[in-house]
């Protein structure tokens, strides 16, 4: 028979020699289709997204996953009023699987407990449309001084 005490101490030893976020299945795929991942965050509680901002630059992960920021602040809106508090941020990938290694890394998975608190954050991949072969190299026909904002109609 088994002693429950040695039972207990494999499990025990088992879960201490293990990583908390184990990382998925490496895959061998062609990454090629760009993908925006877009963070939308209505801020409740600036304090523990400063302190989650100041980790995430501390990882080497976007640039492992050869991501990088698009855009991360509103420089003008045509239309209707941004929610108050709320942020947008836009990172570029070279594909779906690479957006996944960055989000999914045992790196990243460790720091995202540091924005808890924040308040509610939604986080998606979208793929990038190549360019129409008849916009490449054209030139826009109109090009305009910044506008006042419209109301929605």
């Amino acid at each position: 028979m088994i002693d429950i005490r040695f039972g207990f101490f494999v499990l025990l030893t088992l879960f201490n020699t293990t990583h908390a976020f184990a990382e998925p299945e490496q895959l061998d795929v062609v990454c090629d289709k760009p993908v925006i991942m877009l963070v939308i965050v209505q801020v409740e509680n600036e304090e523990p997204l400063a302190a989650y901002g100041k980790e995430l630059r501390k990882l080497s992960t976007y640039l492992d996953q050869q991501g990088y920021y698009l855009f991360h602040v509103q420089t003008e809106a045509f239309e209707g009023e941004w929610p108050e508090n709320q942020g947008v941020m836009g990172a570029k990938f070279p594909c779906a699987e690479a957006a996944r290694g960055f989000w999914f890394s045992d790196e990243y998975q460790g720091i995202r407990k540091v924005r808890s608190g924040t308040g509610k954050v939604t986080v998606t991949i979208h793929p990038i449309q190549e360019t129409p072969a008849d916009i490449t190299g054209a030139k826009p026909k109109r090009l305009f001084a910044q506008q006042p904002k419209q109301a929605n109609p």
